[in-house]
Parts: C-alpha cells; structure tokens; sequence
C-alpha cells in the first residue's frame, strides 16, 4: 500500500477529508522522525516502537574495482512490532 493509497483508504474509513487524513500523517510522521533524531524511542502502544539502532563497522568489497573499504558505524531508523500487533497478523513469537 502507498502513502497516497493509505491516506484515501484513512479518509474513507473516518469519513475524514484526504487533505486533513494527510496533514495529520504528515505531522505524526514528522514529530517520529523529530524524536528519532533526539535520539528519543517512539512506542504507539499496541502497534510498536520506533528506534534509531547501532549499525557496526561493516567491510565490503567494491565488485566493479575489487578495492576493499569499510562503512563507518552509524545508526540506522528500527521497528519493533508489539504482540498485539503481532497477533492481530498471526505471527508467532
């Protein structure tokens, strides 16, 4: 499902205007990625928690040159789906 698709099936279910459907996803979508950047978890209880996970130094040869290098560790956006989630999809934990 795409955004766009996602913001009509939202305003069709709430009976919501699609304008107002996509400001407020804008505005949750950006005050996520603000707490992120603050380093902050974001937990939406019975659908999961938002946060920026360690990514080790990783090595990794260049295929067209052969030449070998390294990716500096950095931190990368993670999601962790609740068990209500979970069960809602059926999946085991």
């Amino acid at each position: 499902m795409t955004r766009s698709q996602l913001i009509t099936k939202v305003s069709h279910d709430t009976g919501l205007p699609e304008a107002q459907v996509e400001l407020v996803m804008n505005g949750l979508f950006d005050s996520i990625a603000e707490s992120l950047k603050q380093g902050e978890k974001v937990t939406i209880a019975g659908f999961g928690r938002f946060e920026m996970r360690a990514r080790k130094t990783k090595s990794f040869t260049n295929p067209k040159t052969k030449v070998s290098s390294q990716l500096e560790p950095t931190a990368i956006p993670g999601f962790k789906a609740s068990g209500i989630l979970k069960s809602k999809l059926g999946c085991k934990d």
